[in-house]
């Protein structure tokens, strides 16, 4: 979905703030909505992967958020993973980050593995490290992905998430993310 359906949907639940990136075919499309009465939102990038916002409240200092999707291919992903380290070395506020990174960080999360997921799960938390990025806490289901009908096809992980920066962990301390059940 895009272009006039966000337009209609942006409307039927009273976010009359919204940007967004439209899917690529059948994949990815980002979709951010806000009440510009209670907050200004201003994108800086909007690219396939991400969109960049400053978000700023009246009487409040402004911060940044990143909204994800990331590519299923890793070598896009490489690319995500510079571009969101470039920003990082040129603008310095609180910074949060949330969504599909398309990679995990840990073994338990998910429910097989081979080399390859291995490697790639110490890049990606090589970058997080490298970026001095906070997990935020998460309540809800472990694995958020999930592919297969039955128990001998059936694969999960855990790729979306919620990270930021030290300056946003100490802002907004009580912060916590909450993964939805599919449906």
């Amino acid at each position: 979905m895009g272009g006039q359906q966000a337009e209609r949907i942006s409307k039927i639940i009273g976010y009359m703030g919204h940007t967004r990136v439209d899917a690529q075919g059948f994949s990815g499309g980002i979709w951010v909505f806000w009440k510009p009465d209670l907050v200004t939102v201003e994108p800086i990038h909007q690219h396939n992967q991400y969109i960049t916002m400053n978000i700023h409240r009246v009487g409040e200092e402004s911060w940044y958020f990143t909204a994800i999707y990331a590519s299923p291919d890793p070598l896009k992903r490489s690319d995500l993973w510079r571009e969101l380290k470039d920003f990082a070395a040129t603008h310095n506020k609180p910074w949060m980050l949330a969504g599909d990174f398309n990679d995990t960080r840990f073994a338990h999360e998910r429910s097989s593995s081979c080399p390859e997921t291995t490697r790639r799960t110490a890049e990606f938390n090589e970058w997080v490290e490298d970026m001095d990025f906070l997990e935020i806490e998460f309540g809800g289901p472990n694995h958020t992905w999930a592919r297969g009908t039955s128990l001998e096809t059936r694969t999960s992980a855990r790729l979306d998430r919620a990270l930021c920066n030290a300056d946003w962990s100490l802002r907004f301390a009580n912060a916590a993310a909450k993964n939805l059940h599919a449906v």
